[in-house]
């Protein structure tokens, strides 16, 4: 007779921006956990946040969360971080990043965009420097805003500015070059 032995759950990406959340914030529902991806890793990791529903589901079956429901009114689920959640997420912070990827649709037209006319490519120029200065903005004001924030926070809001403000110059030079 063989014996199996199961191998360990796998964790995504997902997985950690849940468990980092509740590290981050405490026990919350998953609807406070999407309210806090969308001003902070949202910004720098896509993903559907309809996961953010069923994730938790998930990690609680695994004994990385504990899940309560509330008595009365709503009777929403509160997840809480367990230990083996935070060793989870620990182990998971020491573990080599590798070198990210970067999924941009603006530069994606851009490779495939002598297939279609001329003026589309200085249109879509114009279109993401418009769309990557709102992004900038949007920073600026965040930075602004910070008081007395998490310093390594801080400074993912910092290479967030630095990267719209180099796409800003990019798609500018590319919407003012004459061959276009």
């Amino acid at each position: 007779m063989t014996m199996t032995t199961a191998s360990p759950p796998t964790l995504t990406a997902i997985s950690y921006i849940v468990l980092g959340m509740l590290a981050e914030h405490g026990p919350a529902t998953s609807y406070d956990m999407k309210r806090y991806v969308d001003t902070s890793v949202g910004y720098f990791w896509s993903f559907p946040r309809s996961q953010l529903y069923a994730e938790p589901q998930r990690l609680a079956t695994l004994g990385l969360l504990e899940e309560q429901q509330e008595e009365g009114g709503r009777r929403r689920r509160v997840y809480h971080l367990t230990a083996t959640g935070r060793d989870a997420l620990r182990a998971w912070l020491a573990t080599p990043a590798g070198s990210g990827e970067l999924r941009d649709p603006g530069l994606l037209r851009l490779f495939f965009a002598r297939q279609g006319p001329p003026e589309l490519t200085r249109a879509l120029a114009a279109e993401q420097r418009e769309l990557h200065a709102a992004r900038l903005i949007e920073y600026q004001h965040l930075a602004a805003s910070l008081k007395g924030a998490e310093a390594l926070q801080a400074h993912t809001l910092r290479m967030g500015l630095l990267y719209e403000e180099a796409c800003v110059r990019f798609w500018s030079e590319l919407e003012t070059l004459p061959e276009l």
